[in-house]
């Protein structure tokens, strides 16, 4: 081999220490919103904001569920709440129209179907009711 091709190729770069420039983005912001709310609002309440929003951005930070960030974790939760739960398949399309007669592979594989224990009637039967898309059964 000439080239050496790196392993851990999804592994970002640290910028400060073992911080990457994501995790610098999130403290750095949450920092600044907690700055802002220091000149804004009363001593007390601007402690339980500062807690609050500090905790939220250590953990969009840091927090990886499902080795994923936190904030796509957050987003595939809303998309699972917001779809529905049971699929109903539809058959879309048009009805394709049904041969009687003088298809030699179509009474070929009829007879082997036959051949296998099922009665001609119920083959029949189910072919109606799969063409007719379940309307007739």
């Amino acid at each position: 081999m000439r080239f050496k091709v790196p392993k851990d190729v999804d592994i970002e770069d640290r910028i400060a220490g073992p911080l990457t420039l994501k995790q610098l983005g999130w403290i750095g912001s949450g920092a600044i919103i907690s700055l802002i709310f220091w000149k804004m609002v009363d001593f007390q309440l601007f402690i339980f904001l500062a807690i609050i929003i500090m905790g939220l951005s250590v953990a969009f930070a840091f927090v990886r569920p499902y080795n994923q960030s936190l904030l796509v974790f957050c987003g595939s939760v809303l998309l699972f709440l917001s779809k529905p739960k049971q699929y109903f398949w539809r058959r879309v399309g048009t009805n394709f129209s049904h041969q009687k007669s003088g298809n030699k592979k179509s009474e070929q594989d009829l007879m082997s179907l036959v051949k296998k224990g099922l009665p001609v009637s119920d083959i029949e039967r189910v072919a109606k009711t799969l063409d007719t898309g379940g309307k007739i059964g």
